[in-house]
């Protein structure tokens, strides 16, 4: 059977309920992760809105927002590696199947961008039966990070600065608004070290680690 060949009687029937299961199975870990998204935003704008608007609140109230957002991000990438399983799958039966049966007879020969049929059957066979993840979890936080938890750690930081500068007076000084950053027994230029390490940390992970890699046999990234 060639790749352009229709798929007819109970082949097609299997391959269409199995092509709606995957695409409801991607579905359904997508809107699980906009549901981590979405409690990770409301929970940054509740803290910092509580936190700018009290005076009695010190400036580390704003780190329970930073700790709530990791929590968040690290379940969310979790949800993402599942997503990413189901949509290889669902991409793979697109290119494999649906894009050949879609463009059969349209155009002389072989369609082009269509698998191989031998190649498709090699792609397919790892996923058949794989219901864990291939993603590592800490590629997922950073690509996480690197579509929006990098810049809802950027609203938190500012945040947390313009609470360091206003409350309970407007800071005059750079000097003035380091040692208002103590906390405990930490001075506040080290506890402003602390930060601005953590941040550019989480900068360099979602630059790198959360880049896409290139599959080499069609350029293209997954």
């Amino acid at each position: 059977m060639t790749s352009s060949e229709p798929f007819t009687g109970e082949r097609a029937t299997i391959l269409t309920h199995y092509y709606r299961a995957m695409v409801s199975r991607a579905d359904t870990w997508r809107m699980r992760m906009d549901a981590t998204t979405n409690w990770a935003i409301g929970a940054t704008a509740a803290v910092i809105s509580f936190s700018l608007g009290n005076t009695a609140v010190p400036h580390y109230g704003v780190f329970i927002a930073s700790l709530m957002t990791w929590s968040f991000l690290l379940l969310e990438a979790r949800r993402l590696t599942f997503y990413h399983l189901w949509q290889q799958r669902v991409l793979l039966l697109e290119r494999g199947l649906v894009r050949p049966a879609l463009l059969a007879g349209v155009s002389d020969g072989e369609p082009a961008g269509v698998m191989d049929p031998d190649d498709f059957r090699r792609a397919l066979d790892p996923h058949l039966g794989r219901t864990i993840p291939s993603m590592p979890l800490w590629k997922a936080a950073a690509r996480r990070l690197r579509r929006v938890y990098l810049y809802l750690f950027a609203v938190q930081l500012i945040a947390w600065l313009l609470k360091l500068s206003s409350d309970p007076t407007p800071a005059t000084a750079l000097s003035e608004i380091g040692a208002r950053a103590h906390v405990a027994g930490l001075s506040g230029f080290v506890v402003m070290a602390l930060v601005g390490v953590g941040f550019a940390t989480a900068v360099v992970a979602a630059a790198i680690l959360g880049r896409r890699d290139r599959r080499p046999e069609d350029g293209k990234t997954r």
